[in-house]
């Protein structure tokens, strides 16, 4: 996680909801106070999923990164609009800064939102680092989805990780550059072996 940094968030603004057990659920921001904000969610949400009191958090994609608000939910949803109360100030999820290593592996990628896993779609992993990784590939992502990807580095793997930055190519294909997501310290222990297997014997 980066530094603490100052990101208002306007009406109109597209963000996105990590929930519980669901993946990213996007929504667009309709009111904002010093520290509520409403949200039109632009999902469905599965029922159940969200109760209130519910602990969130909060993405909204920038240039330079993604803006992470913790948060919690302050009623039920009514329809599709939810109100949510901020909790602290945001944090920016920067673009990866440690060293990368070129890896070109065929991975298997889905996009997960509320709940719902989308069909794979084989991309390449350009490169890995111990914090994130580069795709290229056909499945079109936007910034600040949550996507899986399943991949041979010497064991199969699935890991879980959040786009910072997505864009399409000149060629027509996607580019996308994770950040992975906490919580999931088996699969990010593969990455770790991968990483030094490779970097043995490099100065």
């Amino acid at each position: 996680m980066g530094p603490e940094a100052a990101a208002p968030l306007e009406t109109g603004v597209r963000v996105s909801l990590e929930l519980p057990e669901a993946g990213t659920c996007v929504a667009v921001v309709s009111e904002t106070g010093q520290t509520s904000l409403t949200l039109d969610l632009l999902d469905d949400i599965p029922e159940g999923e969200l109760e209130p009191g519910s602990m969130l958090d909060l993405f909204m994609p920038r240039p330079e990164g993604i803006y992470h608000w913790l948060c919690s939910l302050s009623s039920l949803p009514l329809g599709q609009r939810a109100e949510l109360e901020l909790l602290g100030s945001p944090m920016l999820v920067q673009r990866r800064s440690r060293l990368r290593v070129g890896a070109s592996l065929r991975a298997q990628v889905r996009r997960v939102r509320s709940a719902r896993r989308g069909p794979a779609r084989e991309m390449t992993v350009a490169d890995l680092s111990p914090g994130g990784m580069k795709l290229d590939g056909p499945l079109e992502l936007s910034t600040g989805d949550t996507v899986e990807v399943t991949v041979d580095l010497g064991t199969p793997v699935k890991i879980l990780g959040r786009a910072v930055m997505a864009y399409p190519t000149a060629n027509g294909t996607w580019t996308a550059h994770l950040s992975f997501i906490d919580g999931q310290r088996e699969a990010l222990d593969v990455v770790d072996s991968f990483l030094a297997y490779r970097l043995r014997g490099l100065p």
